[in-house]
């Protein structure tokens, strides 16, 4: 199931479907057992538990649950996965949260001759012309400007101190940082184990700023600042 098709999932579950049910532990506790099976309860707790969980507590909680998540190559739309491509600038390109480096690897087969890092706090198994890097987000391995572009995508909703993982973008990044977002209301219970919540442009806005440009794309929010521009 690609992002295409869950942001449609995601506009139902918004919009149609009413918060009190959404939010109703009846109602979510059938569903998530449906689809979890054992692990459901870990989905259920999570939100409660988030705040008093280290870093490292958090990487174990995703370990734990991984075999649960979606089985897809990235989690990127289609639209946003094209603008990516055309808006990277330079060199030297660093994907944060790369997964399974799906992007990382489109960016290579694009233009060979860039010097492609794919870093993540699990990195997938080496592939040719990318170097993938163990990495935490929050405290990156990298110089001060180290990157011509940083791309983020659909990451920072699931970092706690989302604030200084932002700070750790902007100063490896000497040109172009590109930001996605899903655009997705609060629910106490859900799949995604998204800790902050984007559903207005003002709420991006009062994260990321202004100093870049914003935009709705494929269901999600697209983010591109050009660092000291």
């Amino acid at each position: 199931m690609n992002r295409n098709i869950t942001n449609k999932i995601n506009y139902f579950l918004d919009n149609i479907v009413p918060p009190a049910l959404r939010d109703s532990r009846f109602f979510t506790k059938l569903m998530f057992r449906a689809a979890l099976g054992k692990k459901y309860k870990a989905y259920m707790r999570f939100k409660e538990e988030v705040p008093y969980l280290t870093e490292d507590r958090i990487s174990a909680y995703y370990s734990e649950l991984a075999d649960t998540f979606m089985d897809r190559d990235t989690d990127i739309n289609g639209p946003c996965l094209e603008r990516i491509r055309k808006d990277v600038r330079g060199h030297r390109i660093l994907d944060i949260a790369t997964g399974r480096g799906y992007l990382a690897g489109l960016l290579y087969s694009d233009d060979p001759g860039r010097s492609i890092v794919g870093a993540d706090v699990v990195p997938p198994q080496p592939a040719e012309g990318i170097e993938f890097v163990k990495a935490s987000i929050t405290s990156l391995p990298f110089a001060d400007g180290e990157f011509d572009t940083v791309i983020c995508a659909h990451t920072l909703e699931h970092i706690v101190d989302s604030e200084k993982a932002l700070k750790e973008l902007r100063r490896v990044c000497r040109g172009r940082l590109i930001v996605v977002l899903p655009k997705q209301r609060e629910y106490k219970y859900t799949f995604d184990l998204h800790v902050h919540f984007f559903p207005y442009r003002y709420n991006v806005e009062q994260f990321l700023g202004t100093a870049g440009t914003l935009e709705k794309l494929g269901g999600d929010w697209y983010f591109v600042e050009d660092i000291g521009a």
